[in-house]
């Protein structure tokens, strides 16, 4: 019975307003990640964590960057339609199946590995015939706080894949310039 109340309170309420991310740099997500990973992402798996509603996805990896990522990793987005109840979390991605990714992952102490910073560790990945690969993350469109607590704007990132994975080389080798 709590749950269904619980369900019902939330599909009412849709997107849950008061989400704030705390902006993170580049090579803030490549510090605090657990893995760094590139790969196709499976269809998502919908389930209940306590009252919370979560996607889980899999991810077929292809290229490993940081960590122990290889085969297929499961993780999960707070957000999701499960048996009519719908639960959407403001900076909570969602990630089409089939498309190719670069996804910057961090595992809590309960297990459950989620993408660092919600929307701002998931880069798509876009491939043209004869062109380099470029990822790409739309800046997040939620209220952004620095590290010192003040409001910023988060901005587009547009790179080529080659240029990252040098960046993420030079940061866990120690050479960053930030």
């Amino acid at each position: 019975m709590r749950r269904l109340l619980i369900t019902g309170l939330l599909a009412a309420l849709g997107t849950l307003p008061g989400s704030t991310l705390r902006q993170l740099s580049l090579d803030d997500m490549i510090r605090q990640s657990t893995m760094i990973v590139r790969g196709t992402v499976l269809p998502a798996n919908i389930v209940y964590h306590g009252s919370v509603i979560f996607s889980h996805y899999t991810i077929q990896v292809t290229e490993t960057y940081k960590g122990p990522g290889s085969g297929q990793i499961d993780f999960g987005v707070p957000g999701g339609n499960l048996n009519g109840a719908i639960q959407r979390v403001a900076g909570a991605p969602v990630l089409s199946a089939g498309q190719d990714y670069v996804l910057f992952l961090w595992t809590s102490k309960t297990g459950l590995t989620q993408i660092i910073g919600l929307s701002q560790g998931l880069f798509s990945v876009i491939s043209a015939p004869g062109a380099a690969p470029l990822v790409v993350r739309a800046a997040a469109l939620e209220r952004t706080l620095n590290s010192a607590g003040q409001p910023v704007s988060d901005n587009d990132i547009r790179m080529p894949l080659s240029a990252l994975k040098a960046e993420i080389a030079n940061v866990l080798s120690g050479q960053s310039t930030e």
